[in-house]
């Protein structure tokens, strides 16, 4: 029982729930919990200050609307080393900022990783083409690239 409490808010703080955050919507307690003919159930026990904190997350995002895109990034860099890790994902943005000013550069630390991913493509061919021109400009670096699927956050606002 404790392994699915953890499981189901890992899965509403990781982000894992792609769903936009509006009024009309049911939360993610109440769409869990939603009893269906012919469906099991889930029950849920936990502490009330979950709901209260789930709710101020809630409230902080009012009214920003966001769409998540599936596409694609080429990552450049992926390493777990403690000490140079940081170090190492910065140095390579660095010289492809250098290089490509245009880009849009990500680096992220996801325990234990540190990782670097530039680009927001929409097809993987279009990824494939900035990947060449990496391995080209860079070939120090191509050994560790690659082309990925990865979610893109958008503010609706901007789209407009």
């Amino acid at each position: 029982m404790k392994s699915i409490f953890c499981l189901l808010i890992g899965i509403i703080f990781s982000g894992a729930v792609f769903a936009q955050a509006t009024k009309s919507q049911p939360d993610i307690f109440e769409t869990l919990t939603k009893k269906e003919a012919g469906q099991g159930s889930v029950t849920i026990h936990q502490s009330s200050k979950m709901i209260v904190l789930f709710d101020k997350k809630d409230a902080a995002n009012e009214g920003k609307k966001h769409i998540y895109i599936s596409g694609y990034r080429v990552q450049v860099y992926m390493e777990n080393s403690q000490k140079q890790s940081k170090a190492g994902a910065f140095e390579r943005e660095k010289r492809i900022r250098e290089k490509f000013p245009e880009l849009a550069t990500y680096v992220t630390f996801n325990s234990p990783f540190w990782r670097l991913r530039v680009g927001d493509f929409r097809t993987h061919t279009d990824a494939m083409v900035l990947l060449k021109s990496l391995k080209t400009e860079f070939p120090d670096m191509s050994a560790d690239m690659s082309i990925v699927r990865d979610d893109e956050v958008r503010d609706v606002e901007l789209e407009k």
